[in-house]
């Protein structure tokens, strides 16, 4: 149940951005609005981290070490990330660092998937698995489903592929998005 950090505040990572999706009526197809991040690369920077070291229940996990902002971003090349995608892709990225150890304990405290078809619901997720760890979150509603999860590495607390997706009706149009964030090695 103890947690620690492997990492340090000003380490950087690498990711490659990959964006698929489109908006759609019956007769219109329009590309998603975080198209111009595809095929593009951020850099991490680790900015701040927050205490842990016990972590008993699920909510003190998501406001004290899941929701804390830990990084800011920009492109590879230092320049500034456009203010209509910077707070979505550092959210993600932030959202899906972790502290190290305790990964069966954190396991626990959250469900490893939501039974299909899928019902309405909110809910982190949570898999320990041989090499990994996936840690998310799922929402759907009649009209929305929203799903982010990160595929992180046990060793180090960094995720190494990160995922977010996103569909929604709003008559007539039809919405979806796929963004995934794949790690720099």
């Amino acid at each position: 149940m103890t947690f620690s950090w492997a990492i340090e505040e000003n380490d950087v990572f690498l990711y490659d951005i990959s964006v698929k999706g489109n908006i759609t009526t019956g007769t219109t197809t329009v590309p998603p609005q975080f198209l111009p991040m595809n095929n593009t690369r951020i850099a991490v920077e680790i900015i701040s981290l927050p205490n842990v070291t016990i972590t008993f229940y699920s909510n003190d996990f998501i406001e004290d070490t899941v929701e804390y902002v830990k990084t800011s971003t920009t492109f590879s090349n230092g320049s500034d990330i456009p203010v209509e995608f910077y707070y979505v892709f550092n959210t993600q990225v932030s959202k899906c660092i972790l502290p190290i150890g305790g990964w069966g304990h954190l396991d626990s405290l959250f469900p490893n998937d939501i039974e299909r078809p899928v019902a309405p619901h909110e809910s982190y997720l949570s898999a320990w698995l041989n090499d990994y760890f996936v840690f998310g979150f799922s929402s759907n509603d009649t009209n929305r489903h929203t799903e982010w999860h990160g595929i992180i590495d046990p060793l180090t607390g960094v995720p190494q592929v990160i995922i977010l997706y996103n569909y929604w009706v709003s008559p007539p149009w039809t919405y979806w998005y796929n963004i995934s964030m794949t790690l720099v090695t």
